[in-house]
């Protein structure tokens, strides 16, 4: 297959910038052919670093990729069947921040007043997450703690409606927001008066189970505060894990130092001795 003059051209131009900066496997090519190994043994020592576990790190809910699959094409096959743009976003709030306000409000006004009185209108009901879709997983950490404390603090018995998290796998954003004619729908919430919410019922009670349909995403610790039953506290549980770090830490932090000034002097010296020749 003969090659294009722009791909010539690209290739060639590829090649003189790995000619210019000697990067991957290049370095390390020129590395093995000069001599240098990186990779000096240092005496080192066993160590057991302690881990404590914190209840506050709250895992994502895991579902299965085939199910996480097909629930996240219903959804859109729901949100796709109604025409009229303002009745598909009806019940539906779109948006990390949006989202993220909302149900914090929904817990203000519950500890503002103090009252366990069930509540009436339309409720948050099914968070759907693009989890795999985010590029900082920092940006999403702390769904599943607003979700558990909204359930704590607003869906504290049988009688409330609780929030089921349903995270999504990579591509799943894409879906939405072209259903939904936004720019981007990282996190979907649905509530109890959504025509997709009423129709997707079954289908996620199937996937992840009646209980858990029922009693949304939870923290054990956080229903044990909301509550006014007295708890024993927990066990403190911590782990050890095995690892080696350098007799002499000192000594070792100057041999890395040392060895990366001579490995970048030899590779100034190489890129200069390659320049000369061409």
């Amino acid at each position: 297959m003969r090659r294009t003059a722009a791909q010539t051209h690209a290739k060639q131009h590829t090649q003189r910038h790995r000619a210019k900066v000697a990067g991957g496997k290049d370095a390390q090519l020129v590395a093995k052919a000069i001599g240098i190994d990186r990779k000096e043994s240092v005496a080192k020592r066993a160590v057991f670093r302690p881990i404590l576990t914190s209840p506050f790190a709250l895992q994502w809910p895991r579902i299965a990729k085939p199910d996480a699959e097909m629930l996240l094409h219903a959804l859109v096959e729901q949100l796709t069947q109604v025409p009229d743009s303002q009745s598909r976003i009806h019940g539906v709030s779109v948006g990390l921040n949006i989202v993220t306000k909302l149900l914090e409000s929904h817990i203000d006004s519950k500890r503002e007043s103090g009252t366990e009185t069930k509540a009436t209108g339309a409720q948050p009901r099914f968070l759907f997450v693009c989890e795999g879709d985010s590029l900082s997983p920092a940006l999403l950490a702390h769904i599943p703690m607003l979700v558990a404390s909204y359930n704590a603090m607003c869906a504290p018995t049988a009688e409330n409606i609780p929030v089921v998290l349903i995270p999504f796998a990579p591509g799943a954003e894409l879906l939405l927001s072209t259903a939904l004619h936004v720019r981007r729908a990282s996190v979907i919430l649905m509530h109890t008066d959504a025509q997709a919410s009423i129709a997707l019922e079954h289908r996620i009670g199937a996937v992840i189970g009646t209980e858990m349909l029922t009693r949304g995403f939870r923290a054990k610790w956080l229903d044990q505060c909301s509550s006014a039953q007295k708890h024993t506290l927990q066990p403190v549980h911590i782990k050890h894990v095995a690892s080696s770090t350098p007799i002499n830490l000192a000594e070792s932090k100057q041999k890395k130092k040392q060895s990366r000034k001579e490995h970048h002097r030899q590779r100034k010296q190489i890129l200069t001795n390659r320049r000369a020749t061409t």
